[in-house]
Parts: C-alpha cells; sequence; structure tokens
C-alpha cells in the first residue's frame, strides 16, 4: 500500500456530514424527480472512500450506475465550493468514478477479453481410431482416411501388438 493511497482515503473521512454540498447540488434542488433516482454529492464521497481503498474488493459499480444514479452529476463543481472542510469532492471522488464506469463499459480491451471468454470452446476432433474390449480380447476399429473402414480386427494382446 503507497501513501497516496492512504492519502486519497483521508480526505474523504474530513467530511462532517453537513450536507451543505446535497442542499446546493442543483440535480437535487431543481428537479424534483432527480430526488429519488439519484444519491448526491455525500454519498458519492463515502462511496469513493469505498471504492478507492486498495484493500477493498468489492464492487460497487452497476450500483453506483443503476441506482445511485451517478451519471445525473454534470459536473458543475458547486458542491466542492461549499464544503466546509474543503474536501475536493468533484474532483477527487465524482469523477475518478465516473472515470471506473466508464473504463468498465467502454474499455475496448476488457470488451475483446469478454467476447472471447463467452465464445464457445471448440471441442477437439474425434479420434480416428476407437478402441472396444471384445471377449476378452481387443477390437480395433480403424478409418483411414481414403479407404474403407475396416472393421473386427482381433487381437489377443496387448494394443498396438
Amino acid at each position: 500500500m503507497f501513501q497516496q493511497d492512504v492519502d486519497r482515503g483521508q480526505e474523504f473521512r474530513k467530511c462532517i456530514e453537513c450536507f451543505m454540498c446535497q442542499d446546493v447540488c442543483h440535480v437535487i434542488r431543481d428537479h424534483e424527480e432527480n430526488k429519488v433516482n439519484y444519491a448526491g454529492p455525500r454519498f458519492f464521497i463515502r462511496y469513493a472512500e469505498l471504492e478507492m481503498h486498495p484493500l477493498d474488493t468489492n464492487d460497487r459499480r452497476e450500483l453506483l450506475k443503476e441506482e445511485m444514479g451517478l451519471g445525473y452529476c454534470n459536473i458543475t463543481k458547486c458542491c466542492t465550493e461549499v464544503c466546509p472542510e474543503h474536501i475536493h469532492i468533484t474532483d477527487n471522488a465524482i469523477i475518478p468514478l465516473k472515470e471506473r464506469l466508464v473504463d468498465a463499459d467502454y474499455d475496448p480491451i476488457a470488451w475483446l477479453g469478454e467476447r472471447f471468454a463467452d465464445a464457445p470452446r471448440r471441442r477437439p476432433p474425434k479420434p480416428t481410431c476407437s478402441r472396444s474390449l471384445v471377449r476378452g480380447g481387443f477390437s480395433l476399429d480403424r478409418v483411414v482416411p481414403g479407404t474403407q473402414r475396416i472393421a473386427g480386427e482381433r487381437r489377443t494382446g496387448s494394443l498396438g501388438t
């Protein structure tokens, strides 16, 4: 773990939960219909703290995208300007969260990896010879390309002799 990872989380922990960022956010203030679908800057700080912790392995991208409405934020930085603790909410929390969502959804290399992972596996070709046990001996059924099938050759020893 590097010091910059620790410092990033410390900034988010300075929040005193005054909710001034929520009050000034125009996505919530100006649009009544967004209040249900948009969590707001205070909650994005908390999710950024969890998402950017170096030891945290939970993936909250779908939650942020679908239920918390991260896409509604159009980055006017009003929340950063009113923060009494001088937390850079937009630059250090909301924008990195948006970048993580975009990287996950629109990364061409990841897209190719998913395409190949979902591709059906090719089965190996069927063998040209099959062996079966017939009355104590072995019967070797062979198919030689370009010839007829030779069936029922009786072998009494081990295979291949």
